[in-house]
């Protein structure tokens, strides 16, 4: 086998051994020194140390399948729970913030959020936020979670209505961990009403107007400044305008029928939290600690008498709780005065009375009435007895009898003020009577046949001047009648110049 070997070595062409220098050294065999043939034996310590380490890795196992299995888990509490301000207000328009801290989160199973008045009744339905899982999607915003701490700050709650209230906050451990529920409680938290809006003053800048379109001059002093075309105006004071919605403004009659109202809205839906004048009220009014309007137009321009009232509106407040109401004093639209301006018989101005002569057979004259009176919109116009209400300006033929008395009169009333008359009197009669026949009574015994008297001459008017007639003045009086021409002379001697020898072409009675 030896032979086989070096064969090989010769076959794989390695060099031969070379001859040592000396033989005998290099076989001899070494003596080790006695000790090293036995070690000396290790430190004690050693022993120790390597006792200790064993221990300690048992004890590590152990306490590591204690800590996994057999320990009772930390308690979560709820370190923090208190309100991120202790007073709020309904006109902030914000809810209150709630601030929360709780340790081992991953230990509780449920959160539940729960809002008490501060006698202790419960408001609205309890807030539940699962923590079995990851955090809610509610809370992301508002809270930070690590393993040992859950965090969470200014949280928004339901409360708008003003009122003491306070928060009470419940955890509800897992149900392996077999603990009782954890409970806290915040301090009280405060919400203010919101003031009362208040109208202080409610006045009109006049409580006597005039007519639209009465003219006011230095003669007629006495007559108020017309209505303008926005009607009356009015002015208001309101306190606490930070809590108005609406203001509702109506008008009546004095005796209280409604006659009509407007609601001005301060809130706007896109931002109801703010206050604003409203489009129609900008040129009026101004906005600060109150709401000051002033001249604001009503609209009403009618004659007659109108009371305001105003009524602010709170926020929250339904229409069925409205507050008291300003009440205006009254406020009177008067008629525009009237005047008969024109009262005419055939285009001339009426006379109050006229006496006609007709003769047998003769057509009567024609005669035409015109009238032209100035008023408002409630001036009335009547010709009495026929045809009763007439326009402000008109003329109308006048139909007479072959023999008597007509009288037509004219009556204007504005609906308030006693009426102003004019009349006229139109008597027709016959200038030439019929002779009368006398019989003589002596005569008849003697021949049985009568003696006609002879004819006396017919009576003929008289041909002295007629008496002057007064002139009667442009203006007429309410209540002015006739009386003035009864006292006058009703013979055919006092027929004005025109009449008592009338020709046809003079009289221009044509219709």
């Amino acid at each position: 086998m030896a032979r086989s070997q070096l064969e090989q070595s010769q076959a794989s062409g390695q060099p031969e051994h070379q001859p040592m220098a000396n033989p005998a050294e290099a076989a001899a065999i070494t003596v080790l020194p006695k000790a090293a043939l036995f070690p000396e034996p290790r430190p004690r310590w050693l022993r120790w140390l390597a006792i200790a380490a064993v221990t300690g890795s048992v004890g590590g196992l152990v306490w590591l399948l204690w800590w996994l299995f057999l320990r009772t888990p930390p308690r979560s509490y709820v370190l923090d729970l208190s309100p991120s301000a202790s007073q709020y207000a309904i006109t902030d328009q914000k809810t209150p913030l709630l601030n929360w801290e709780i340790s081992h989160p991953r230990q509780v199973d449920t959160l539940i959020l729960r809002t008490l008045t501060a006698d202790g009744a419960l408001v609205g339905e309890p807030r539940e936020y699962d923590l079995s899982g990851s955090l809610p999607v509610e809370l992301l915003a508002y809270c930070q979670q690590t393993r040992q701490r859950l965090t969470c700050q200014n949280v928004p709650t339901d409360l708008l209505e003003p009122g003491q209230y306070r928060f009470e906050l419940t955890l509800l451990p897992r149900a392996v961990l077999n603990q009782a529920p954890m409970q806290a409680s915040s301090s009280l938290v405060t919400i203010t009403d919101l003031p009362t809006p208040i109208a202080l003053e409610l006045a009109p800048q006049q409580v006597i107007y005039s007519e639209a379109g009465t003219q006011v001059t230095p003669n007629t002093p006495n007559l108020a400044p017309p209505v303008t075309q926005g009607g009356i105006q009015v002015s208001w004071i309101v306190t606490h305008p930070e809590a108005l919605q609406d203001l509702l403004l109506v008008v009546r009659e004095p005796g209280g029928t409604s006659l009509g109202g407007r609601r001005f809205t301060f809130r706007s839906s896109q931002n109801s939290s703010r206050v604003t004048i409203p489009e129609e009220l900008k040129s009026f009014c101004r906005l600060g600690d109150t709401l000051i309007c002033e001249g604001v137009p009503t609209g009403m321009t009618e004659v007659g008498k109108y009371q305001f009232e105003l009524t602010p509106i709170p926020v929250n407040m339904g229409d069925e709780d409205f507050p008291t109401a300003k009440v205006s004093e009254v406020v009177e639209i008067q008629p525009r005065p009237v005047r008969i301006a024109a009262f005419t018989i055939n285009g001339r101005e009426a006379e109050p009375k006229y006496l006609v002569p007709v003769d047998q057979g003769q057509p009567i004259p024609g005669f035409r009435i015109g009238w032209r009176v100035e008023g408002g919109s409630t001036t009335k116009v009547e010709l009495l007895p026929s045809p009763g209400n007439v326009d402000l300006e008109g003329v109308l033929p006048l139909p007479l009898t072959p023999a008597g008395t007509t009288t037509l009169t004219l009556r204007v009333t504005d609906g308030q003020n006693p009426p102003l008359i004019r009349a006229v009197t139109i008597e027709t009669f016959d200038p030439t009577p019929n002779t009368p026949v006398i019989v003589n009574p002596g005569n008849q015994g003697q021949s049985g046949q009568s003696t006609p008297r002879p004819t006396q001459p017919t009576p003929q008017p008289p041909t002295t001047p007629p008496a002057t007639r007064p002139t009667r003045p442009n203006g007429d009086l309410p209540g002015s009648s006739l009386q003035d021409s009864q006292a006058e002379d009703e013979t055919p001697s006092n027929l004005p110049e025109d009449l008592r020898n009338p020709e046809p072409d003079d009289l221009n009675l044509k219709f």
